[in-house]
């Protein structure tokens, strides 16, 4: 038996872009922050995504939205390529979807759109902006062909509840006590399953939606570093620092500068 385990380096922001081709692979249930994007280049699979399995075809392609807990097999037949990418190349697209989720993952790009992807995206070397054109298409595709509803919480899994939980809140105040308190667990329980059942922390889940909250506010460029610190929830400008470097490499004033850097380079 699989536990569903949570992928935290496809849970960062600042345009982090994955992109692999699969055969002969298992993927147990996980989870991301970051949406993914399934394309099966030859044969089929069985795509389960909260608990729904799809299948997804030659040919057609799935989108697996923020944090879905989904899995999927890929035969020795098969071919399957898959994208993983943060939000901020669709920052609009994740906007309007954000409290929504399609009737199905599946959705087949016209052929215009599917020659375009195929040879920008997955066959050539796209530059940033380039991979968010190709990106913003397919998301395109997929508003236009898939229904949409709103996002399911009452009949999903703890962790969905928790995630969705840490979204609406991640700027206020909030602890692990807190969230027990909300949902009626005791806090012991609830932290046993997250670290066993799902190998992740309460605080790396809140950092994680911080930190992608703060960089999105430091490319803006109009606020100071201490007010951004306080607008994302942090206690002090010290923990803003040392959260914000474990997960970047850099302070937030040296990222701030490397930003006015490359603007002036523009």
């Amino acid at each position: 038996m699989f536990h569903t385990m949570h992928q935290q380096h496809n849970s960062r922001g600042n345009n982090n872009y994955n992109a692999f081709t699969y055969s002969n692979t298992v993927w147990p249930p996980h989870f991301h922050k970051n949406f993914e994007l399934i394309h099966v280049m030859k044969g089929k699979i069985l795509l389960n995504v909260n608990e729904t399995e799809v299948e997804v075809e030659t040919g057609s392609w799935a989108i697996v939205l923020s944090n879905q807990i989904h899995s999927f097999s890929v035969d020795a037949n098969t071919l399957v390529w898959v994208a993983v990418f943060s939000e901020d190349f669709v920052s609009d697209f994740s906007s309007y979807i954000r409290d929504k989720q399609g009737s199905t993952p599946r959705f087949s790009p016209d052929e215009t759109v599917m020659d375009y992807v195929t040879e920008y995206l997955i066959m050539g070397k796209p530059s940033l902006m380039l991979k968010k054109s190709c990106l913003y298409a397919l998301c395109d595709q997929y508003l236009r062909q898939v229904p949409l509803e709103a996002r399911k919480t009452k009949n999903d899994n703890l962790i969905c509840q928790i995630l969705d939980y840490v979204e609406m809140h991640y700027r206020e105040d909030i602890s692990l006590e807190s969230v027990a308190q909300h949902f009626g667990y005791e806090y012991h329980y609830l932290s046993r399953v997250l670290n066993k059942s799902y190998n992740i922390r309460f605080k790396q889940i809140v950092n994680e939606y911080r930190v992608d909250h703060a960089i999105r506010l430091l490319k803006a460029g109009e606020m100071s570093v201490t007010e951004i610190s306080l607008q994302c929830g942090f206690q002090s400008i010290r923990t803003f620092n040392d959260v914000f470097l474990s997960i970047t490499g850099q302070k937030p004033s040296e990222y701030s500068k490397n930003i006015l850097s490359k603007l002036r380079e523009m």
